[in-house]
């Protein structure tokens, strides 16, 4: 059910204190950011020209690393905000009142133990195998190469996605918001921080 009436139809006339705001984790970021940095390590320190292949992995991992820092930057521009009015749930989106929702039709999800497990195994095995790898090459070759480099970030990142997917998993209570209009998105999940839940299920 869709309550389309509400008093406030832009989010800049709603009062701040009451703005529950859309908290988002930092993986599309996290991953952009290894992927800038593995092609700059490709580029940067070569004292030789770089073949073909090189400059493809180069420029492929750039190209990722682009397109994932931009999606970062364009969800934090339209992030989601909730707000209480009454006995309905006012759903913000871009700015503009997008609708306006009975409670009940707001779920709460938990990311059940199998799910968490099934990521964080994965990260924290290749976070423990990269980094020991890493400073394996460094010890060998007694220096500081684009190789090693790249395979110790490789473990960084796996450990900084791991305690991101903790954060926002035990610092964040998941909502499933449905979605107005969207041929491919019904529900949106959309975290907010725990201490809030009471202001919009009180």
């Amino acid at each position: 059910m869709n309550i389309s009436s509400s008093r406030i139809e832009q989010l800049i006339n709603a009062p701040e204190r009451h703005k529950v705001v859309e908290t988002l984790g930092w993986q599309p970021g996290i991953w952009g950011t290894f992927f800038i940095v593995v092609a700059c390590l490709f580029v940067l320190p070569a004292r030789r020209p770089l073949l073909s292949i090189e400059w493809i992995i180069a420029g492929s991992s750039a190209v990722v690393g682009i397109c994932l820092a931009g999606y970062e930057a364009w969800r934090r521009r339209n992030l989601t905000v909730l707000i209480r009015e009454g006995d309905y749930i006012a759903v913000f989106r871009k700015g503009r009142l997008d609708m306006t929702l009975p409670p009940e039709e707001i779920r709460e999800v938990k990311p059940g133990l199998i799910l968490m497990l099934r990521i964080g195994i994965p990260l924290g095995a290749c976070g423990l195998a990269f980094t020991l790898i890493g400073i394996m090459v460094l010890m060998r070759e007694k220096a500081v190469s684009s190789d090693s480099l790249i395979i110790l970030s490789l473990g960084i990142v796996c450990w900084v996605s791991l305690a991101g997917a903790a954060w926002t998993r035990f610092s964040y209570t998941h909502l499933r918001v449905p979605v107005k209009g969207s041929r491919w998105l019904a529900e949106e999940t959309v975290l907010i921080p725990n201490a809030r839940l009471n202001e919009l299920f009180p």
